[in-house]
């Protein structure tokens, strides 16, 4: 027979096994908070001190320099992400043409980046616009050769080298000056040239025989380029290199010079440098270079202030079209629409694909655009791609003519238009771009007007809007507006 369990005695059993219970949960618990806290560790502690080097790297890219001076101070870490040699590989420098403690500042600045960084440096563009007297332009000149001779010491590895709006034919700039930066910039580019891949000298407003100096500078670097195997320039922007009033195209040394040039793909310049000769050899180049020719953009500047009386032939762009295969022109004329003057220009035979007719704000009643859109324009109606005009033509209506282009020219896809207009043309030439009779991507009109106020035209233009919202919103590249012309 099997009696009971004393009661005390079991209670005390149990007891044992509840606190050997709760012993045993204490040290689960303590081990739990063991592996808690190694897991705590092993977690990425969060904080500037601690962000990769990729992400410090974007945020310092947008520091203007006197932070990241700051910044290179904080700690060891900081100090070795800032040299960092992608920080330092594109610069833009302006000065400016006022005398000023700041802009001298600006100066040394310059000059202490190429020193000290120089060697990184492969992006650089300069821009001093307008000096105010001699004593600026003395100032930029010496600056610029300072900075020129440290670049040089460093080893820099120059890519792309922009030097815009110089603009040496202004008065603050003296005889001795000009020639001193000529010098400067011609022995810089003569011995470091041959690395460089773009160059822009546009606005420095040379003399012939500066500007041919300069070229000649470049091409001779470009002739060890060549015989290295290097790819040496291939874009050269020429815009304003010569003064305005200097017929370039006079001149034989100017078409030997751009012979020299090699391996070209984009080159800009004033239509007071084009000639037959100059044709010929951007031609020649081309045919130099085996398998097929390299020149794919030509774009020119034309202005009625700048001369433009010579006589191309038709000829030389046929042959530079045929050694160039890939050519793509773009003329840009200012102030010049007499038919018969841009007919010497716009030759049927140049593969214009960008052409762009200004005649300023400047009201001239003897002059029509007309002839313009319904003789010239309709030439390029196999390969015009972009056309801009700004016309102010409140003495005659060009709509019709002007929506008798775009359906001619197969493939054009940019129109910007300035003029004065008529709301009902724009509401004519949706409805051709919806029936998928003009192949328009982008349509940018701008409708002067003789009246102060432009509600009435604002509200024609909304209910225009409104018509086409779909076709707009889902393949355009829209912008219309209305605007006083007084």
């Amino acid at each position: 027979m099997d009696y009971p369990e004393d009661p005390e005695e079991q209670f005390s059993e149990n007891k044992n096994e509840e606190e050997e219970g709760e012993d045993k949960g204490i040290e689960i618990m303590d081990e739990d908070e063991e592996e808690g806290e190694v897991e705590e560790d092993k977690k990425p502690k969060l904080g500037w001190a601690n962000l990769p080097d990729v992400c410090l790297w974007q945020v310092f890219w947008w520091l203007r320099d006197r932070d990241r001076v700051k910044a290179a101070l904080v700690c060891h870490h900081w100090h070795h992400v800032m040299r960092s040699p992608s920080l330092w590989r594109v610069r833009n420098f302006n000065f400016s043409g006022r005398i000023s403690r700041t802009h001298r500042s600006e100066l040394e600045t310059a000059v202490c980046y190429a020193k000290t960084y120089g060697s990184y440096l492969e992006n650089l563009e300069i821009r001093f616009s307008h000096p105010l007297n001699s004593l600026v332009s003395r100032r930029f000149q010496q600056t610029l050769r300072t900075f020129l001779a440290a670049l040089r010491k460093t080893g820099g590895q120059l890519r792309r080298l922009t030097v815009n709006h110089m603009e040496l034919d202004r008065a603050a700039w003296s005889r001795s000056v000009r020639k001193a930066l000529v010098r400067s910039l011609t022995f810089y580019l003569r011995r470091e040239g041959s690395r460089l891949g773009y160059l822009s000298l546009r606005g420095a407003r040379l003399n012939l025989p500066q500007g041919l100096e300069v070229l000649e500078a470049v091409a001779a670097a470009q002739q060890h380029t060549h015989l290295g195997r290097r790819p040496g320039i291939t874009h050269l922007n020429l815009e304003d290199f010569f003064s305005q009033p200097l017929a370039v195209f006079v001149n034989p040394a100017f078409p030997q010079v751009m012979n020299r040039f090699q391996g070209l793909c984009t080159l800009t310049l004033n239509y007071s440098c084009v000639s037959d000769e100059l044709l010929a050899a951007l031609s020649a180049a081309c045919r130099s270079l085996g398998g097929g020719g390299s020149l794919q953009t030509f774009t020119i500047r034309c202005h009625i202030h700048e001369p433009h009386s010579q006589v191309v032939w038709g000829d030389a762009w046929s042959h530079l079209a045929q050694h160039c295969p890939d050519l793509r022109v773009k003329i840009t004329v200012e102030r010049i629409l007499d038919v018969d003057t841009l007919g010497r220009i716009l030759l049927r035979e140049i593969p214009l694909r960008l052409l762009s007719l200004t005649s300023c704000y400047f009201s001239e009643q003897d002059w029509s655009a007309k002839p313009a859109l319904t003789n010239l324009v309709p030439c390029y109606r196999s390969c015009l791609q972009k056309l801009t005009l700004d016309l102010n033509n409140s003495h005659e209506s060009v709509d019709e003519e002007l929506l008798e282009v775009v359906l001619l020219c197969s493939r054009l896809v940019f129109l910007k238009v300035w003029a004065f207009l008529d709301i009902s043309f724009l509401d004519r030439l949706l409805q051709k771009r919806l029936e998928k009779k003009t192949i328009l991507r982008t349509i940018k009109v701008r409708i002067y007007t003789n009246k102060y106020e432009t509600q009435d035209e604002d509200e024609q233009l909304e209910e225009v809007y409104s018509r086409y919202r779909q076709l707009i919103n889902s393949e355009l590249h829209y912008f219309a507006i209305s605007y006083p012309m007084l």
